[in-house]
């Protein structure tokens, strides 16, 4: 123990001249050193905010311009428009009531133009019908008046009229004369009959084409 506390007493401290190092100036304990830079200290780098800030700025300028929907673009699976067609508009709608209106007014007044000249059609068969049955009965009446002339003068034959022999009997002449009239007036209203009777069937075969039913053409 002696000889280790005499080594250390005749130690002396080391002169900073010779050694070169440098004399350090002693601070307080309590003192720290300004503005203190860690050795190993790297680049600051920007928040993960700043950086998606950012990158949604620049998305936002580079993308196109949004497209506003309305209420009428939304539709869903039933109500689908077909390719080429739109909604009608109220001017399409005026207009289509016009012409339907239009075109129902027309097919009225085709009606109401059908109707009355199925009336005159009527009219004029009911009056053909009439020509004819004056005709019949006149034929009728002619045909009694012709049986009452033949039976007027028993003894004599009414054949006798239609030669040349009544000529020769002045008595008979005038009774000759009256058959014979009655016979040529009966001939000429049973042409007459004839000839309406295929007037009225001409009448009542265009009636039939026209479209018109037999209470047209064939009235009571």
């Amino acid at each position: 123990m002696t000889p280790l506390a005499f080594s250390q007493t005749n130690q002396q401290p080391a002169d900073p001249q010779s050694t070169g190092a440098q004399p350090t100036n002693p601070q307080p304990a309590n003192s720290q050193p300004a503005n203190p830079q860690p050795s190993n200290q790297r680049p600051s780098k920007p928040s993960a905010v700043a950086a998606a800030a950012s990158a949604a700025k620049l998305a936002h300028q580079s993308a196109p311009p949004s497209k506003v929907i309305r209420n009428h673009d939304l539709s869903d699976g039933n109500n689908t428009p077909e390719p080429g067609k739109s909604e009608p508009k109220p001017n399409d709608t005026t207009t289509q009531t016009a012409q339907d209106k239009a075109t129902q007014e027309e097919e009225d007044r085709k009606v109401q133009q059908f109707e009355a000249q199925g009336k005159t059609f009527e009219n004029e068969i009911k009056v053909q019908k009439g020509k004819i049955i004056d005709l019949e009965n006149r034929v009728q009446s002619l045909n009694d008046q012709f049986d009452a002339w033949s039976t007027s003068h028993r003894h004599l034959n009414a054949a006798i009229c239609w030669t040349s022999q009544h000529d020769d009997i002045d008595y008979y002449k005038s009774w000759c004369d009256i058959g014979r009239n009655l016979r040529d007036a009966t001939d000429a209203s049973q042409r007459q009959l004839a000839q309406e009777k295929v007037r009225l069937e001409q009448m009542q075969e265009n009636i039939r084409r026209a479209g018109y039913g037999n209470a047209v053409y064939d009235p009571d």
